[in-house]
């Protein structure tokens, strides 16, 4: 019967490759493989000599359904990899991972590194809960909002991803918006040079700054925003109807306080319907 492994890969040692992830490799009829050339060096480093097959973002949609038909012709067990950590966390997969199951065959997951969880590891920051958000938007707007909507979330504790060269320009969004937050930024973790930067959010940019090889090597950031007070929630405007009502409380009749409301930016529907409903009740 085919099945499909989930497998993940070290994320820079490749000593940290398990018996259990070479297994799976070696039971594997078939590699899908989101870059074939990083996978070929892993299965060169432990003399491993498989068929693969590309499965990247920009085409998994159609591989995925072409991979489950082959698998089931071929009776095929199948490997999912890709570049570093565990597929479809930020990375392809999913959709290969989905099409198995909605064709009835296995998926075995075989668990090993994930950046998001090295780097929190090392942040000594509370994780007992914590959030994913992968990669930001890069525009400064956008990437604005977003930080504006995972602090009304009421996140204490978040974990994302970015690329060498936009790393600087998220952790300065970050000590602009939260001076006071505590940051753990990662680099190469595991490998021969990395780098751990941790402390305020200021501190940890001007390390940054500092470094002239900062454009260099993959990046994972937890922050701490915890100590932050927490976002007071505006009271919800009350309806048209009501904000009438309140009006003609106020001594003014039932054209002024419509008038009222249109001046507040009430729609003139929502107005129109609210005065018939004050207009009604009266005269009950």
């Amino acid at each position: 019967m085919p099945k499909l492994y989930v497998v993940a890969t070290p994320i820079g040692n490749l000593n940290d490759l398990t018996p259990r992830m070479r297994q799976a490799l070696e039971c594997a009829d078939l590699i899908a493989a989101e870059d074939t050339r990083v996978t070929m060096k892993l299965l060169n480093q432990f003399d491993l000599h498989k068929p693969m097959l590309s499965c990247h973002r920009h085409n998994e949609e159609a591989k995925a359904p072409q991979i489950v038909e082959k698998m089931l012709a071929e009776d095929l067990t199948v490997a999912l990899t890709c570049d570093a950590g565990t597929p479809g966390i930020s990375d392809p997969g999913h959709l290969l991972v989905r099409a198995c199951w909605e064709a009835g065959i296995p998926v075995e997951p075989v668990c090993g590194p994930s950046a998001a969880v090295t780097c929190l590891s090392a942040s000594g920051f509370d994780a007992r809960e914590f959030a994913f958000y992968g990669f930001l938007p890069r525009e400064k707007k956008a990437l604005s909002d977003k930080l504006d909507a995972i602090r009304r979330a009421g996140v204490g504790v978040f974990v994302l991803y970015e690329s060498p060269h936009r790393i600087v320009d998220l952790v300065a969004a970050l000590a602009e918006k939260w001076p006071a937050c505590a940051l753990c930024v990662c680099s190469d973790l595991t490998k021969k040079f990395e780098r751990i930067y941790r402390g305020a959010a200021p501190d940890v940019l001007a390390a940054l700054q500092a470094n002239p090889s900062v454009e260099k090597g993959e990046y994972c950031l937890a922050a701490d925003i915890s100590m932050l007070p927490p976002v007071e929630t505006p009271a919800p405007r009350p309806g048209a109807a009501a904000f009438m009502l309140e009006r003609l409380l106020e001594g003014g009749d039932l054209r002024q306080a419509a008038d009222a409301a249109a001046e507040a930016g009430y729609a003139r529907n929502e107005v129109y319907r609210a005065k018939l409903k004050i207009a009604e009740m009266f005269e009950e």
